[in-house]
């Protein structure tokens, strides 16, 4: 074997067991290992921190049971591949996500790689508004509290507009309690119809 192999092997093997450290001292193996996991239940496991990762995983082999381990080890292998290839895991709710696939359909952007979708919508080299109009009807998965955050982000550099909506909101909510105060009746039916009187007079 070539000096250059010998360095390449042993650069992928500090590198494993750089991930493995890592994985170890982030509690992944405590995590997924419960009582009744264990062959065992009074065994006690080493100090991982001191193993390579194979060795850890040929001891865990014969200290867990065959379900756990397996999930163990996919979890690991996860975890290193994830490491290795520079990806990251990113949470949404399934109505964004429904979004996104349906932009990357109108952009002629198909596909599970949503890095050419969410670089198209931050480096836009073209009109975005007939692509995201096709979309506009869909479903949000935002709460009001994000959607309201959405709305602040897209107002900050119009204050003008940003003061205006706030005056609203400032306006709506007096407006309620005034007549939160004054109401007689306050079913679901004559509050939900005050509010559409309330709304057409806001629209003009």
């Amino acid at each position: 074997m070539s000096s250059k192999q010998n360095t390449s092997n042993s650069s992928t093997q500090d590198t494993n067991q750089a991930l493995w450290q890592n994985f170890v001292q982030n509690g992944l193996i405590e995590k997924a290992i419960k009582p009744l996991d264990m062959i065992e239940p009074d065994s006690v496991l080493p100090d991982f921190t001191q193993l390579s990762a194979n060795e850890a995983m040929q001891l865990l082999k014969h200290s867990i049971v065959a379900d756990c381990y397996k999930r163990l080890n996919a979890k690991w292998r996860k975890y290193k591949q994830r490491h290795l290839s520079n990806l990251t895991s990113l949470t949404i709710k399934a109505e964004t996500l429904d979004r996104l696939r349906a932009f990357a359909a109108k952009a002629r952007l198909d596909g599970d790689n949503y890095d050419l979708v969410l670089e198209y919508l931050l480096d836009p080299e073209e009109d975005l508004d007939s692509a995201k109009q096709a979309v506009a009807e869909l479903p949000s998965g935002l709460n009001t509290q994000d959607q309201g955050q959405l709305l602040q982000a897209k107002l900050k550099l119009r204050p003008s507009s940003q003061r205006y909506f706030h005056s609203q909101l400032e306006h709506a909510f007096g407006h309620g309690w005034l007549a939160c105060k004054a109401a007689k009746q306050r079913s679901d039916k004559h509050r939900d119809q005050a509010c559409e009187d309330f709304m057409q007079n806001i629209k003009g």
